[in-house]
């Protein structure tokens, strides 16, 4: 005890950190609950479950205009919420205190802990993708109310040396960027491929750890991304990851707001029955476009034409799907908002070193790369796949579309053309799909055989006719 910190190293809501040092242990990290903390929060959790069952209670006839009770000057956007049949306010607040509960269980985190060291551990980790430093746990020396893991030392990545000279300032700069956009794509490989995600990336919980290495025969500190605090540790379903790997690609490369409505079916987002009515299939997509409008921004060069990759506005993401859960079945599942909330925090923290980072030109390449590949041999990746390689207008394989698909793939990757086409080649996913893009091929080249024909037999006729 005489080791402990006479101050928390850290402070969160519903703990504290302390460093000590242990007996053939060294230096450790000690987060202790505190006292009494849960008895609160499931006290605020029954207060806010009753305040949403109050709310959602509200029946307000269509001619009485919610904006003139001047809730929104007290609930802000989510006073759209109110008054609607199909909103689930009580489900929502219901999710949020749950996540917060969880968070709190100790014997939960440290089972998390586990798991995600296993996977992603720099020194046994069994994902060959993502590397991180992840702090041993002491699991015989920690309780309900109390972790005790080995000390991480380093520095928060938004810590930028101000009395340093500005070669020296830039280049940290860069070095803390470098591992944003390493945790973002590393968050990606989480989300989309291993399907175990650390949903509470923030400053707090990411730090750049320099740990020895050796280069050419020259001894250097190389700097890692660490991760701590292991509360917010959910699993995603294949089912989730197609979803949003098909849904990213139809949005950003076809711009097909049809298949992006469908595709919230598989996200969790609607219930299946939702868009089997015309009528209300109708009114969705047109809500929905209207939710991507405000939320993307589609930048525009000289000659007026949209570039490829758009801008995400998280300012107006929670209006926008506010509006869609007071007037739809529109539910927001726990593992989309923990998943979108790290993203949106990883983007937030690239954003205050470069304000021209754009995130959705990490996500789409994660996306077009998980797409041709198809690991999980999926076919909704497959028609996906195919559809967005399609013409318009004969709904058959177009070379074009394929080529420009790999254009992106390479281009925003950085890969080059062999390894794509060896990718292709390799992959069983790939494979199956190009089956029917020389079916499709083949049936493009025969009706345009049987056009050509038509079109002959047509002119011979006009001329027989005509000599007649």
């Amino acid at each position: 005890l005489d080791s402990l910190s006479k101050e928390p190293i850290a402070a969160g809501s519903i703990g504290q950190v302390y460093k000590g040092t242990l007996p053939n242990y060294g230096d450790v990290a000690i987060k202790v609950q505190r006292p009494g903390i849960r008895k609160t929060v499931e006290k605020d959790a029954t207060l806010l479950h009753t305040i949403a069952t109050f709310l959602e209670s509200f029946q307000f006839p269509n001619w009485i205009p919610i904006k003139s009770l001047q809730i929104d000057r007290i609930l802000g956007s989510t006073s759209m919420l109110i008054g609607k049949g199909t909103t689930k306010i009580v489900n929502t607040v219901d999710e949020f205190t749950a996540r917060v509960l969880e968070d709190m269980d100790f014997q939960k985190e440290m089972s998390n802990m586990q798991l995600f060291a296993d996977m992603y551990c720099h020194r046994r980790g069994v994902s060959p993708d993502v590397k991180v430093v992840v702090p041993e746990l002491i699991p015989q020396l920690s309780t309900r109310h109390m972790i005790i893991m080995e000390w991480i030392e380093g520095t928060k990545l938004t810590d930028i040396c101000m009395s340093c000279d500005n070669d020296q300032s830039s280049s940290e700069v860069e070095e803390n960027l470098a591992l944003v956009k390493e945790a973002i794509e590393m968050t990606l490989s989480q989300l989309l491929t291993t399907g175990l995600v650390h949903s509470d990336p923030h400053t707090g919980n990411l730090l750049k750890v320099k740990r020895p290495s050796t280069t050419n025969g020259k001894k250097k500190n190389k700097p890692e991304l660490g991760y701590l605090d292991f509360g917010l540790v959910n699993t995603v379903s294949p089912r989730f990851q197609d979803g949003i790997v098909c849904a990213t690609c139809q949005l950003v490369f076809a711009r097909n707001i049809e298949a992006v409505a469908d595709l919230c079916v598989d996200l969790g987002l609607l219930p299946e029955d939702k868009l089997k009515d015309a009528d209300e299939r109708k009114r969705f997509k047109e809500a929905l476009e209207k939710a991507i409008d405000d939320v993307l921004i589609w930048p525009k060069d000289k000659k007026g034409r949209s570039t490829a990759i758009p801008k995400i506005r998280f300012e107006n993401a929670l209006p926008a799907f506010s509006n869609l859960i007071a007037n739809f079945e529109f539910t927001v599942p726990p593992y989309f908002l923990n998943n979108a909330r790290a993203i949106a925090t990883l983007e937030g923290i690239a954003l205050k070193l470069d304000p021209n980072f754009n995130i959705v030109r990490v996500i789409y390449p994660h996306s077009i790369n998980h797409l041709m590949k198809n690991p999980s041999i999926s076919s909704k990746s497959e028609e996906t796949f195919l559809d967005i390689c399609r013409n318009p207008k004969t709904r058959l394989f177009d070379h074009g579309q394929f080529m420009k698909l790999l254009n992106d793939w390479s281009l925003l990757t950085g890969y080059r053309k062999r390894k794509i086409y060896w990718d292709l080649i390799t992959s069983i996913g790939t494979r199956r799909v190009m089956s029917r893009i020389f079916k499709e091929s083949l049936m493009k080249r025969v009706r345009f055989v049987e056009e050509l024909c038509h079109k002959h037999i047509l002119i011979h006729w006009e001329r027989g006719w005509a000599l007649a």
